[in-house]
């Protein structure tokens, strides 16, 4: 009677065109899919790479690096556009090399991170805009010797059943995924039942910074955080 599609790859016309022949309601989880008018309920990623960046800057850090998805994603490209905000808003300046594509994948995260370990001036801390990449990353630091946060503070976008059962539990910014589900399943009711009408809508929610001990604080920072 109706789908509720949470899409992963590169956009793709055929793949949309092919959506665009169901006769059933859509929703969109996650990522919206232009021109094909579905309702969407979708995370503020802008704010997710925004508040992440802001609370790393906020430990005393710098040089922080982004160890992103491929910007031709929106997802990657609005998180890459609230990290380069979060820079700009505290005076320092974005550093291309500092970012990389990981593809939202673990191993390629792992490669990123040991390039961004190997320039000439490597960061003093990491965000990580996905759970898978966020293995990565902290793999990446075990392979090295690497302590976290003593040698690398590492933020990450995506909360983890374990993030806070680990040492050090790992800072996130959470998605509300629940609340995501409730109410994309409350549009495709709707849309089922004849009570929604009209154009698709976006419904945009905010994530949630979770402080744990994997950002450290630097001289130059506050105080430390607690789990």
């Amino acid at each position: 009677d109706g789908l509720i599609l949470a899409s992963t790859g590169a956009p793709s016309m055929n793949r949309a065109s092919l959506l665009a022949q169901l006769e059933v309601p859509v929703v969109l989880v996650d990522r919206a899919m232009e021109g094909l008018g579905y309702d969407a309920v979708l995370l503020d990623n802008r704010r997710a790479g925004l508040e992440a960046t802001r609370h790393l800057i906020e430990c005393g850090h710098r040089r922080i690096a982004l160890v992103n998805g491929p910007e031709v994603l929106r997802t990657a490209a609005d998180r890459l556009s609230g990290y380069r905000e979060a820079l700009l808003a505290a005076g320092l300046p974005f550093d291309p090399q500092l970012v990389r594509d990981a593809g939202f994948r673990a191993e390629p995260a792992t490669a990123a991170l040991g390039e961004l370990l190997d320039v000439p001036d490597p960061p003093s801390a990491v965000l990580s805009a996905n759970s898978l990449m966020t293995i990565g990353v902290m793999k990446a630091l075990a392979d090295r010797g690497l302590s976290c946060p003593r040698d690398m503070s590492v933020a990450g976008i995506d909360d983890l059943p374990w993030a806070n059962a680990v040492s050090p539990g790992l800072t996130v910014m959470a998605q509300p995924v629940r609340q995501m589900g409730e109410a994309a399943l409350a549009l495709l009711a709707g849309r089922i039942a004849g009570s929604l009408a009209g154009p698709g809508t976006a419904t945009v929610m905010p994530p949630r910074l979770i402080v744990r001990r994997s950002c450290g604080v630097l001289a130059s920072g506050a105080i430390d955080h607690a789990d």
